[in-house]
């Protein structure tokens, strides 16, 4: 059976439990999955490769947000989620990859993006798994 792993950050609980709902709403229609929990957003990459290496995943989504502060964190902690998921998704490039950490400077930002985002990338994620499996 092909199975998805969505992975998300356990900061803004209301939101991300809003994204997970989101991505699984799409992605329940043709496949099953698991869900997994980092405690951030810096540890979302290493999470999934520990669960790749364990299982057979046709895909993964990782959903999250960063919030800017008042401190760089937030450049750092964007700057080095980005790049980690990258690298994870060419190592591992027989799966489909797809990146829905949402940086946003303000909650209001959030509220914008979140569904249409989640939503958007989730299907990206079936379009990707659709492509690779050809």
């Amino acid at each position: 059976m092909s199975k998805v792993l969505i992975v998300h950050t356990g900061w803004y609980r209301k939101s991300v439990k809003k994204m997970n709902q989101f991505s699984i709403e799409v992605i329940e229609k043709k496949y099953t999955f698991d869900k997994v929990e980092a405690p951030g957003a810096i540890e979302l990459a290493a999470l999934a490769k520990n669960r790749i290496l364990k299982n057979k995943y046709i895909g993964v989504i990782f959903n999250g947000i960063v919030i800017r502060g008042e401190t760089s964190h937030y450049d750092l902690i964007s700057n080095e989620t980005f790049r980690s998921i990258g690298i994870l998704a060419e190592n591992f490039y027989d799966i489909a990859v797809i990146n829905n950490v949402i940086c946003v400077e303000n909650e209001d930002q959030l509220k914008e993006r979140l569904e249409k985002n989640t939503k958007n990338n989730t299907k990206a994620l079936m379009l990707l798994i659709d492509e690779k499996s050809c």
